[in-house]
């Protein structure tokens, strides 16, 4: 029925031809075909790159934890990922807060070779967990190794 008008139109002189839209049928036939959508390439890192961040991510995790429960927590999936410590203050610093005595004490005899060869930063807090475990450590292993990097860090 619009088509008929717009002939008519056309055909009486009210409508010029380049007023009049094509048919929709024939403008999708002349159309060129619309181009695809480009997916997205993702390009994956190297299994050694995606290694290395990762570790960094979770060493990261660790470092801006507070607490006892988020430390563990961080420290387990930093385990749990097959990477070992490094043998920093910082991070075993941070290890001393760990609920697992296992890995306190590898902490606690890390931070005693550190000791070894450089001075340590945040004294303060070092004394502070190192009484702490002193006191309340449950395996009396742990207790005397935090005594005795206490006793190491006064002389």
């Amino acid at each position: 029925m619009f088509t008929r008008r717009i002939v008519s139109a056309v055909a009486t002189g009210g409508v010029t031809e380049s007023e009049v839209p094509p048919p929709v049928e024939s403008a999708l036939a002349e159309s060129p075909e619309l181009p695809k959508k480009r997916a997205a390439r993702i390009v994956s890192q190297t299994a050694r790159g995606s290694d290395e961040i990762e570790r960094e991510h979770l060493l990261s995790r660790i470092l801006d934890s507070n607490g006892a429960g988020l430390i563990t927590r961080a420290a387990n999936a930093y385990r749990k990922h097959g990477f070992e410590f490094p043998e920093e203050q910082a991070v075993q610093l941070k290890l001393l807060e760990h609920t697992d005595e296992r890995e306190v004490r590898g902490a606690l005899g890390v931070l005693a070779s550190l000791l070894e060869e450089q001075a340590p930063f945040q004294l303060p807090i070092f004394e502070q967990r190192l009484k702490r475990l002193e006191d309340d450590a449950e395996d009396s292993e742990t207790r005397e190794a935090a005594a005795s990097l206490r006793r190491a860090l006064r002389g």
